[in-house]
């Protein structure tokens, strides 16, 4: 609208959808809670054993491939290990429905940037929201401009609130740390 358009396309609900998450820690564990109300079927995968906490939530745990497929809203908040590079490649967009959404806010080079242009592009999923990217800023201006994207400046975490309570846990965990680990005990000044 600040630009003079008037688009009033709509888009779809989030209501009854089926969403994947993609690493249910304990970001993955908040889009649980927040999607409980509207009635979504959520599918989940984690390299961690948490039955009890799917059965207790009503989550389905299964494959990433099972997600891609099936999933129209894909949600990735894992951290980026050596196999989770590029975990979302024109191999995985290939395997979504036309009308998927991706959503990365937890890392870049989770998602490779070329082939979600790629797919953007060519309407192989509908569309994404990144706040991560592979080198940061973005150089890729084209990407960044698509109309099906949107991009947020890697501002997940970065609410003040959010910046204290990471340094708090950093603190806690050093203190922590002295206090278990005998050997340094005389180095940490606590």
């Amino acid at each position: 609208l600040k630009n003079g358009n008037w688009n009033k396309s709509g888009g779809t609900q989030i209501s009854e959808k089926t969403v994947g998450i993609i690493g249910v820690g304990h970001i993955g564990k908040d889009m649980v809670e927040l999607l409980k109300p509207f009635g979504c079927k959520i599918l989940v995968n984690d390299i961690i054993d948490q039955n009890d906490y799917y059965k207790a939530n009503s989550l389905i745990e299964t494959t990433k491939d099972d997600i891609y497929k099936n999933a129209d809203i894909i949600t990735i908040h894992t951290p980026l290990t050596s196999e989770l590079n590029y975990v979302l490649n024109k191999d995985t967009f290939s395997m979504m429905k036309p009308n998927a959404m991706v959503i990365n806010t937890a890392r870049g080079g989770l998602i490779n940037q070329d082939d979600l242009k790629w797919a953007l592009q060519n309407n192989i999923i509908a569309g994404a929201a990144i706040d991560a990217y592979e080198v940061e800023p973005p150089e890729d201006k084209e990407l960044i401009s698509l109309p099906n994207l949107i991009t947020t400046p890697h501002i997940g975490g970065n609410a003040k609130e959010a910046v204290k309570a990471m340094g708090l846990a950093a603190i806690h965990n050093a203190v922590q740390f002295c206090k278990d680990n005998l050997e340094f005990k005389n180095d940490c000044k606590i």
